[in-house]
């Protein structure tokens, strides 16, 4: 992939998210004219870029939603539901696409045909009238039903029969040998010339092109009347080929194109009978008794030499399509051989499915170009003034004769590129335009040019000759007061087109590959394993070579490498800080599609959207928070009528709220829906077989609120697209425990719920405290650990033959590390009879771990298990000490 392309992938990504976010806001305050006129530069924008590649598809989906976003900024259509509705499918769209492009290099061609269909869908509303739109935005859209796939084409009685029969022989012979048969409609727009279209050239370099036939539209006009500028054909093809093929081919004019496929069967036409019917039965019924007799070798024999000797006729016709039969005897091509036999003996044509010819396809209607804004140069300038002269001089002309028309229309179009180069609206002159054709004149179209040029002119039109007016430089028409103005003037007179503001900001932002900052990240952390090494160098001069001084620079020296390494670390992390946005964002959209799907009224607030932490971690945030809105969503909160009666307002709350505390990422989701009953939950886990009889007597209502993590638990009475498979809470723990972060419900029946997301800042680098147990070394997160403590032999009790101890006027139990990891041997105490615990926490509870001692805590880059070895849950992954060694760090988590 070019870098061009991971960059147009990389700002498409980013224009996409503005044009949702804009669109979103836009629902709130569909009055503001800064946000329709930042929403229509995105989408400019986006669709100028993609012009730059071989992307028709994305193009074509981008510069409808253009053009409908410029009708809105003018106020020539009203902003609706609805319209938002249609665009965000399109960015939908587009994203899929852009998908693509990062996975295939290419968009395939299949998109073709729905990028013209929400093309078009588009467009519709360009036309439709602010009371349609209100009525479509009242009520919400029934989805879309599903494309039904396109019939095959009967073409026996249809326009296959004017071809030739060796055109329909050679069809048949294609469709015998396994190649797909399509028909093909292909009708160019009128003004396809215009565009760099060769529509006949199109036909004749169709793929496995095997009849083709154009066909005038209507009429053809005299000639002082005819308009050459105009396309007046319309033209129909067989083809034998595959469909991927035809959707490739026609992948930048699909709008214009029908295809479908055709029955093979339907390709057999015959003759009116004629004088040689007699014979025609006669030979109709011998060779339906070789067939019996002597079998499809025999009859194809006996046709062969019967053909030889026939002139052209219903028999000799009938003859070609009984040997095509025979010779490339297709699926159903013997019951074809007795059907066509059949008809010559009773004289008729053979009857093989019901007439059905394809219906025209009326001509689209011409896209209108979209200006496309770029600086110019004064060279550029000079060849569009040179222009304007040309066509000055064209409208100058006497208005009789032949060619008006077109010669209008070529004017227009001429006029049409100017405008889209210097980012001009052409509103103006398609009005001229229209009044130049209706009244048979090209003044009006003068007047338009000359009032262009020189706006003064444009009170006096009267005073305008019909000589060209002087050559200077083209002036643009000034811009509405809603519409912001496509040029920026400096001090020196100078006007530069299409300044954005932002592009003075340009060289403050660097965008860098994200695998050149891990890279980055990861060199970071193997400096921070090798400074580690120096504290270890520094005991081994003094205590093995007695060398204290040198101990004592290697000491001092690492304090400045440590120093620095802390610093670089905290700045390449901050590199690869993101804020918590990057997920945020997507909640509007989904809160607002899912609450107009549930038919419930939903106020989404968000707050702390600035919060920033790893990129691994915000990433990893996405699905559980998302899972988490659709719970909310669906189970949590009421309809409105239930919160009517229930006292509360109709429209729910849901609150998604980020903070940083200490080196911890606190999320809250918090809504005011029904909340969750203990008394519900405990009878779902009974019925489940997740908690017995004595559980669920003297279960705490916490303790049965927190079931909803259980695995499989899920209190949906029926399966949707939403709920009720038995994939919900668990996932969501799961996911976070993954990138060591916790979870921790709370709600109340009747007035909502909240559940607290707890994540680290970064995973980047681990803080581990080095315990030993065995004669060996083993790391446990600090993020785990609560506190550390030497607990004399007589304070430990047992309860039910569990180790038991009271801290602090609570419970712990405790556990031997070795039990737990199967080593045979009890835990070693100090001189004092002293057991080294580490009281973790795990899953909200705290439990103390013995261990035989306590060693210095050390920051490591944590590596996880390869092979096999990574289904030991029980370990976090590895790290590499500084003298060498490898520490296997626990997860407690998994270890109880």
């Amino acid at each position: 992939m070019s870098p061009l392309l991971e960059q147009f992938i990389l700002e498409g990504r980013d224009f996409l998210q503005g044009i949702g976010e804009k669109l979103m806001a836009l629902e709130v305050t569909p009055d503001s004219d800064e946000l329709m006129t930042e929403l229509f530069r995105l989408v400019h924008t986006l669709k100028g870029n993609s012009g730059l590649f071989e992307f028709p598809e994305m193009t074509r989906v981008l510069h409808a939603g253009e053009d409908l976003m410029d009708a809105v900024r003018d106020r020539r259509v009203a902003y609706s539901q609805h319209l938002a509705d249609r665009l965000l499918d399109a960015m939908d769209f587009v994203g899929l696409l852009l998908d693509e492009i990062e996975n295939d290099g290419r968009i395939a061609a299949r998109h073709a045909a729905p990028a013209a269909e929400l093309a078009q869908s588009l467009r519709a509303l360009l036309t439709s009238s602010p009371a349609a739109a209100e009525s479509a935005a009242a009520s919400p859209p029934a989805p879309p039903a599903p494309a039904a796939p396109a019939a095959p084409i009967d073409v026996s009685g249809g326009r296959m029969a004017e071809a030739d029969q060796a055109a329909r022989l050679a069809a048949w012979r294609q469709a015998a040998a396994g190649t797909p048969l399509f028909w093909i409609d292909y009708t160019p727009e009128d003004e396809c010339f215009f565009k760099g279209e060769d529509p006949f050239n199109q036909v004749r370099q169709l793929p496995g092109l095997l009849w083709g036939k154009a066909s005038a539209r209507g009429p053809w006009p005299s000639l002082l009347e005819f308009d050459c500028y105009r396309c007046q054909l319309d033209f129909h093809m067989l083809a034998a080929t595959d469909a991927a093929t035809l959707e490739e081919y026609f992948r930048y004019t699909p709008e214009q194109v029908r295809i479908a496929p055709v029955e093979p069967l339907g390709l057999i036409t015959l003759p009116a009978p004629d004088d040689d019917g007699t014979d025609a039965a006669a030979f109709a019924l011998q060779a339906t008794a070789l067939l019996q007799d002597e079998g499809p070798a025999a009859l194809a024999e006996t046709t062969r030499k019967a053909l030889a000797n026939l002139r052209p006729g219903r028999l000799a016709a009938a003859l070609e399509w009984l040997l095509a039969l025979l010779e490339a005897p297709a699926p159903q091509g013997l019951q074809a051989v007795d059907r066509l036999l059949d008809a010559l003996i009773s004289g008729t044509g053979p009857d093989w499915r019901a007439d059905a010819a394809p219906p025209a396809t009326a001509a689209p209607a011409a896209p209108e170009s979209a200006p496309a804004l770029r600086p110019l140069s004064d060279d550029d300038r000079a060849r569009i003034d040179d222009i304007l002269d040309v066509q000055a001089e064209i409208l100058a002309l006497p208005d009789t004769g032949a060619w008006l028309a077109g010669r209008l229309r070529a004017v227009a179009h001429t006029l049409g590129a100017c405008l889209s180069d210097l980012g001009e609206p052409r509103t103006q002159l398609d009005a001229a335009l229209a009044e130049a054709l209706a009244s048979g004149s090209g003044r009006p179209l003068l007047i338009w040019l000359v009032a262009f040029r020189n706006p003064a002119t444009a009170a006096d039109p009267a005073g305008i000759q019909a000589a060209p007016p002087a050559a200077e430089p083209p002036v643009a028409a000034p811009a509405a007061a809603d519409s912001p103005a496509p040029e920026a003037r400096t001090g020196d007179g100078e006007v530069r087109f299409g300044r954005r503001a932002e592009d003075a900001q340009i060289g403050k932002v660097l965008k860098v590959d994200q695998a050149k900052v891990d890279r980055l990240m990861n060199l970071i952390g193997e400096m921070v394993v090798a400074k580690n090494s120096l504290p270890y160098l520094a005991n081994r001069a003094e205590n093995q070579f007695g060398v204290r001084e040198l101990s004592r620079d290697i000491k001092a020296q690492y304090a400045v490498i440590n120093r620095i390494a802390e610093e670089m670390q905290d700045a390449i992390m901050q590199v690869r800080m993101m804020p918590v946005s990057f997920v945020f964002q997507r909640f509007p959209r989904l809160v607002r599609d899912l609450s107009r799907k549930l038919g419930k009224e939903v106020d989404l607030v968000l707050e702390g959207e600035d919060t920033e932490a790893d990129k691994n971690i915000v990433e990893a945030l996405a699905d559980p928070l998302i899972h988490i809105v659709r719970n909310s969503l669906d189970h949590g909160l009421e309809m409105p009528e239930a919160r009517e009666a229930a006292g509360k307002p109709r429209a729910g709350r849901l609150l998604i709220r980020a903070a940083q505390e200490s080196d911890r990422v606190q999320i809250e989701i918090t809504d005011d829906g029904r909340g969750i009953d203990p008394e519900v939950i405990k009878r779902k886990a009974y019925e489940r077989g997740i908690i017995d009889e004595g559980q669920l007597e003297r279960i705490s209502d916490q303790d049965a609120i927190n079931l909803v993590f259980a695995a499989g638990f899920s209190t949906a009475e029926s399966v949707s697209d939403l709920s009720g498979r038995g994939v919900g809470m668990d996932v969501v723990r799961n996911a976070i425990d993954k990138v060591g972060g916790g979870v921790e419900l709370r709600s109340q029946a009747g007035k909502g719920t909240t559940l607290r997301l707890s994540l680290p800042l970064s995973m980047a680098v681990t803080n581990v405290m080095i315990v030993e147990s065995d004669r060996q070394i083993f790391g446990v997160p600090m993020d785990t650990i609560v506190e550390t403590v030497r607990l004399p032999r007589s304070t430990i009790r047992s309860i039910k033959r569990q180790k038991t101890t009271v801290l602090r006027g609570r419970i712990v139990p405790l556990v031997a590390l070795n039990d737990l990891l199967a080593v045979a041997a009890e835990p070693v105490a100090n001189a004092d009879d002293e057991l080294a615990a580490l009281v973790v926490r795990v899953g909200g509870e705290q439990v103390g771990l013995l261990v035989d001692n306590f060693r210095e805590v050390v920051d490591v880059i944590l590596k996880p298990l390869p092979g096999e070895l990574a289904r030991l849950s029980c370990y976090a992954g590895t790290a590499l000490l500084g003298d060498g060694s490898v520490l296997m760090v626990l997860n407690p988590r998994e270890l109880f």
